[in-house]
């Protein structure tokens, strides 16, 4: 576990990294190796959302919102939301904790708070989780399954972690939080807003609110189940599968009860022609399943609020990304075609356009620059409900 000095970085649009590392090395010597803290990761970071703010999301009718709140015997309980106003003001002065997910995408004006960590994968990104917790409170020790960057917003938070992923963890209370009852902290750290702590999978962690006003913006990082992709992939197969029965062929007389290895032999047949896939329909098929939205707004926008000085973004809920068509990019991506995947729907155009769209969310697309082809993609997107424009 290291702690390292800083260097200058211009903006909020990148990690202001420790000297002698970037992205690139990040990736390399930590991501899902081991943990990191970044002093000042985005330095002079002030918190856009108040907690009553933050509280306000929780009432929304599609808020994911949870509370956690620890009783007089070290004992955790989980309430889900959405909560009412009246909820929280029953609420003890301490040991609660709010926990929102998708904040950037009830705000999207948060979303952009995400570019600092852009180099990972944008696929593998989940959402932006906000917790609040007055002094002294927590959601208790645990382990999480996936990689999480742990930005300090507003006010101090105390973080203990165990830097041994191999510690056993398998003594955790009752109930869905999987508290952990055996933690043995070996790092102790005060995080001060703009700080940053990357925790990989598996090393347990515990973080206690130290004052007012203490907010943690937890980015975390999809890690998609292989049994939720196998069944995923058999539902598109069988959708497409033909309409072809189980034929005996010739017969010999069998034992009572008896099924044959021959009959077996069939059906693995059938079984590996269906799933021996050409690598082009997998990777679609791939591609379409992780772009598959959560959830997504009912009332799009309208073709008619497009003009020539229109800015094109990512709708809040969707979820894209592209596919090269022939193998990976290598030379010129302009003129490469690719599969552009937006929440589950597959499109066609070339990587430089499906990599601006993709990136949309950050800079936003003048729709009058664009190629009547683009235009029309754009429109297309705009109908499904995967892009927007931005202030309309």
């Amino acid at each position: 576990m290291q702690e390292q000095d800083q260097i200058d970085s211009p903006d909020h649009r990148q990690i202001h990294w420790p000297a002698n590392l970037d992205g690139a090395s990040f990736l390399h010597s930590y991501w899902q190796q081991r943990p990191l803290l970044i002093r000042q990761a985005l330095p002079g970071f002030r918190c856009p959302l108040s907690a009553d703010e933050l509280a306000g999301l929780a009432v929304e009718p599609d808020s994911s919102a949870r509370l956690i709140i620890c009783d007089e015997a070290n004992r955790y309980r989980l309430e889900t939301g959405p909560f009412t106003v009246d909820r929280f003001g029953q609420l003890p002065d301490n040991q609660w904790s709010l926990l929102v997910c998708d904040a950037e995408k009830q705000l999207p004006e948060l979303r952009r708070w995400l570019e600092p960590f852009s180099f990972v994968p944008q696929w593998r990104v989940d959402d932006l989780m906000i917790s609040y917790a007055p002094d002294g409170a927590s959601v208790g020790a645990h382990v999480d399954e996936y990689d999480v960057f742990l930005l300090q917003a507003s006010g101090v938070k105390t973080w203990e972690i165990n830097s041994d992923p191999q510690q056993s963890n398998t003594h955790v209370q009752p109930g869905d939080l999987k508290i952990l009852e055996d933690f043995t902290p070996t790092d102790r750290w005060d995080l001060h807003p703009g700080d940053l702590l990357y925790l990989p999978p598996g090393y347990a962690h515990h973080g206690v609110a130290r004052g007012d006003n203490c907010t943690t913006w937890s980015i975390g990082f999809r890690a998609p189940r292989y049994a939720d992709m196998v069944m995923r992939i058999a539902e598109q197969i069988v959708v497409q599968a033909s309409e072809a029965r189980y034929g005996d062929g010739p017969l010999s007389p069998s034992l009572s009860g008896q099924i044959t290895h021959q009959a077996v032999a069939k059906f693995k047949d059938a079984w590996t022609a269906a799933v021996a896939l050409p690598d082009q329909e997998f990777a679609r098929l791939i591609g379409q399943w992780l772009t598959e939205a959560d959830s997504h707004p009912s009332d799009f926008p309208q073709d008619d609020v497009l003009n020539e000085s229109a800015m094109i973004t990512q709708s809040g809920f969707s979820r894209l990304g592209w596919i090269a068509k022939h193998g990976e990019i290598s030379n010129n991506i302009s003129d490469s075609d690719v599969w552009l995947f937006a929440d589950g729907i597959t499109h066609e155009c070339s990587c430089e356009f499906a990599i601006r769209l993709c990136n949309c969310a950050f800079s936003p697309i003048c729709f009058g620059t664009l190629s009547s082809d683009e235009k029309s993609l754009v429109r297309t997107l705009l109908s499904a409900g995967s892009v927007s424009v931005e202030n309309a």
